[in-house]
């Protein structure tokens, strides 16, 4: 610690220290890797949420987005229509790109249609990722 470092500021360190170890060990021996994929995806799709919320608010629907996502439901309680349009967007995030495919599934302003673009390319990109070896099977 540097000379002059008010014994607060060293106090703060200790305590991210601290939430950081705790984070590492959590992730380490409770998540799996498609649970982790769920995260990295909804922080991209947050990401993109923010370019045209704002940061403010972007935390606030992806929070609901993600009690939505844990409660169940998704693809399978859509209709046909919507479950199509959730295959073609997902087929837009293997063809061109994910980005591409998040600006489009943002652009329905549909929640419920979202929530199961993100579940159903979660899934989709974690048997790829299985099949090319770079993740382990459950």
């Amino acid at each position: 610690m540097a000379e002059g470092a008010t014994p607060n500021l060293e106090n703060e360190i200790a305590q991210i220290e601290k939430q950081l170890a705790t984070k590492r060990a959590a992730l380490e021996s409770a998540k799996h890797d498609k649970e982790l994929l769920h995260e990295v995806v909804q922080e991209k799709i947050a990401q993109h949420q923010s370019e045209e919320l704002g940061t403010g608010q972007a935390s606030a629907v992806t929070d609901d987005q993600s009690s939505t996502s844990s409660s169940g439901g998704g693809f399978s309680t859509l209709p046909p229509a919507a479950q199509q349009t959730v295959q073609q967007l997902v087929n837009v995030a293997f063809t061109k790109s994910i980005s591409e495919a998040i600006k489009q599934a943002r652009a329905t302003n549909n929640a419920a249609l979202i929530d199961a673009f993100h579940d159903l390319l979660v899934d989709q990109l974690y048997d790829h990722l299985v099949q090319r070896g770079k993740l382990r099977a459950l």
